[in-house]
């Protein structure tokens, strides 16, 4: 086999470099904000049996995209790489020219990605579906871990009210506290979440990072957790937070989560939550860096606004960030591999860590947003 920098490349044939004008009104309507950027020249669109979310292309991908109809060495450097990983590009092999998990091994020789606990046992799931559908494997990786809705669960959490009740936050002492630190939310609207905002507003940029924090009990242990969490962050002034406001929202390992604007706070605060919710029964959350043995505790950066291609897309949390990226790279694995050399789940975990995530905790890399 010829050194990687004398293979040759060519534009996958089963990848369409598409304008905005050639693309159906309805189709077209979602991206017309690209066309605000200078940069912007296009979309790439999969054709089967290739399975990846639609793309917006650089001029100078495209550029490099119509160069390579007909195959021909280029300059190795890493977002070549990349571009054959996601299935845009192929490169040249013994067996043909190959993309996506099956030329991993031959542009990524020496990685050796892994992961473990949840995140595995989720990726694992995720790779037995029987779908290449990004957004299904998407979901699947993001809603991992949820506990099943039995009858049970549905009437002991039935409303938000119902989960006000339970947690003691509709009176006494806690309501006291708070109605004093917070602004609660309004519950005429449903969000899936109760939430709870600080009453000292603070000054962001788009370019600003959310620290999470994720408390994580089991939903029969609800109760004594979240007075807890709420004496606890009484004492970090300005700390928002939320719960899930029914009994889907409490059967979701992500059911409480607290907002910090900095990693010191967050330590701070996961400290005493540590001692004082010692013995709590935990659930778990996958994607997250995790803070004790347990899964009780654990961690995530929501990106900053500035991370968003297409504005009308709204915030993403860590864990959607984190499963679209893994869902985007299983679709492709299932697309492309011919071979059985690498598993769809190992082919994610390396894109994963490509995109800037420390796979080994689940965790933004410290170069992955210039503030994480």
């Amino acid at each position: 086999m010829p050194a990687l920098h004398e293979l040759r490349f060519r534009s996958n044939p089963h990848v369409e470099l598409k304008r905005l004008e050639d693309l159906a009104p309805q189709q077209r309507e979602p991206f017309r904000e690209l066309e605000r950027d200078p940069d912007f020249y296009g979309l790439f669109v999969a054709k089967p049996p290739l399975a990846m979310n639609v793309q917006s292309v650089a001029r100078q991908t495209a550029e490099l995209f119509h160069s390579l109809r007909t195959p021909a060495g280029v300059a190795i450097d890493d977002d070549m790489i990349d571009l054959v990983l996601d299935g845009i590009l192929e490169i040249e092999s013994n067996d043909g020219f190959i993309s996506g998990a099956d030329a991993l091994t031959l542009v990524c020789p020496s990685v050796n990605a892994s992961a473990q606990g949840l995140s595995q046992d989720a990726l694992l799931h995720a790779q037995d579906l029987e779908t290449n559908d990004p957004q299904t494997l998407t979901m699947a990786l993001y809603l991992y871990n949820r506990i099943p809705m039995t009858p049970f669960w549905k009437t002991r959490f039935s409303n938000s009210e119902a989960v006000l009740a339970h947690i003691g936050a509709d009176g006494g002492s806690l309501r006291a506290l708070l109605e004093r630190e917070w602004i609660a939310g309004s519950t005429e609207r449903t969000t899936g979440w109760l939430n709870w905002s600080s009453r000292t507003s603070t000054r962001r940029t788009a370019d600003d990072v959310t620290y999470k924090l994720y408390i994580s009990p089991r939903p029969e242990r609800i109760r004594d957790a979240f007075e807890i969490v709420v004496r606890v962050l009484s004492e970090f002034p300005g700390t928002p937070f939320k719960i899930g406001d029914g009994a889907a929202g409490l059967l979701r390992p992500d059911k409480l989560v607290a907002y910090f604007a900095t990693r010191e706070l967050l330590d701070e605060a996961a400290e005493v939550l540590l001692r004082e919710l010692a013995g709590c029964d935990a659930h778990g959350v996958p994607f997250t860096g995790g803070l004790d043995d347990s899964g009780l505790l654990s961690w995530g950066i929501d990106p900053p606004d500035s991370d968003r291609v297409l504005k009308w897309t709204g915030p993403r949390s860590w864990r959607l960030w984190v499963a679209q990226r893994l869902g985007a790279a299983l679709a492709i694995a299932k697309s492309t591999c011919k071979t059985a050399t690498v598993e769809p789940s190992h082919f994610a975990i390396e894109r994963a860590r490509r995109h800037g995530v420390d796979i080994e905790t689940w965790t933004p890399s410290a170069t992955l947003w210039s503030t994480a």
